[in-house]
């Protein structure tokens, strides 16, 4: 965690952190004032359609932080929920596994398998169509590819 004109960021990707550190940031992340994240595909209708592997980000979208704001490259943006759900398994969830270097089928495929791997990050599907609380959530659409 470090202090930013006195804002507190909240990263437990911080390298360093051992996993129990991380799930106690993932958790006070879920009280944050503000979330600031990507969706990892957002349709030309406005729903945003995440994956992911501990749920701490979908969940946090959905229902936590006071503001959530999400930054998404407009390599993110396709025609509808199939072809969201589609490049985000297919597409998304091996290029994130590799990143990670997690040990995975797709990792060594390229292609999702639908595997039961314990380092998968495909667990917990969200589509957020809209909120009841005003103004909660709001889409960036950043001119240019960003993320995966």
């Amino acid at each position: 965690m470090g202090k930013l004109s006195g804002v507190q960021v909240i990263n437990p990707y911080q390298p360093g952190c051992s996993p129990e550190e991380s799930l106690g940031l993932r958790r006070k992340g879920m009280t944050a004032d503000v979330m600031i994240a990507s969706s990892n595909a957002v349709t030309l209708d406005g729903r945003l359609v995440n994956l992911d592997g501990m749920g701490n980000r979908v969940a946090a979208m959905t229902f936590g932080p006071k503001k959530v704001i999400s930054v998404v490259g407009m390599n993110k943006v396709v025609p509808d929920l199939e072809s969201a759900m589609a490049r985000v398994k297919h597409y998304g969830g091996p290029v994130n596994t590799m990143r990670l270097g997690l040990n995975n089928p797709c990792a060594e495929t390229e292609l999702c398998t639908d595997c039961s791997s314990a380092q998968r990050i495909c667990n917990m599907w969200s589509i957020i169509e809209g909120h009841r609380i005003k103004d909660r959530i709001h889409v960036k659409l950043a001119g240019e590819n960003l993320g995966y």
